[in-house]
């Protein structure tokens, strides 16, 4: 009910089909239930999907579970270093909802800037907690990107404006 930070993550899929079968289906992750899932999912439109009521914490990022918010965003892997968020951010819609998104989630929580990171920063992050001496090995949404991201997320909430890219 307190989440502290939010999680950016791509769902290495082109449609939003396949992202939320594999959620519904809640099959154990590595040998573990409840299955993987995020609170939000922004398709390529722009359109926001919530998957889970806000109190339910997802298993999305390991050692970050217990207090942040998870956001895919439907995107297929590039197979370039920052293929896959550069082609988020320069599509308008997706890229404008899921600022949206996170400056309405970070208002309403009090979350810091400093905790919206991406999927590959979660390790350093010092909310991380595990006991089990797991790590996270996703490369996406890079400290580069989650720079470039928090920047908008800040311009919408200074001027109380919808982000237009």
């Amino acid at each position: 009910t307190d989440p502290k930070a939010i999680v950016l993550h791509y769902t290495a899929t082109d449609t939003y089909g396949p992202v939320f079968n594999t959620f519904a289906a809640n099959a154990p992750s590595l040998g573990e239930s409840p299955g993987v899932c995020a609170q939000f999912v922004v398709d390529k439109d722009g359109i926001i999907h919530q998957l889970t009521r806000l109190y339910v914490r997802c298993r999305h990022t390991i050692g970050l579970n217990h207090v942040a918010i998870g956001i895919e965003m439907v995107q297929g892997a590039t197979g370039t270093r920052h293929g896959a968020e550069q082609a988020i951010l320069g599509r308008r819609a997706q890229a404008a909802a899921a600022v949206r998104l996170v400056a309405w989630l970070k208002q309403r929580y009090g979350i810091a800037m400093k905790d919206v990171i991406g999927h590959a920063m979660a390790n350093d992050s010092p909310l991380f907690e595990d006991r089990e001496g797991w790590r996270n090995d996703h490369v996406d949404w890079r400290a580069a990107d989650v720079r470039d991201f928090r920047g908008r997320v800040a311009d919408l909430i200074r001027t109380g404006r919808g982000w237009r890219g």
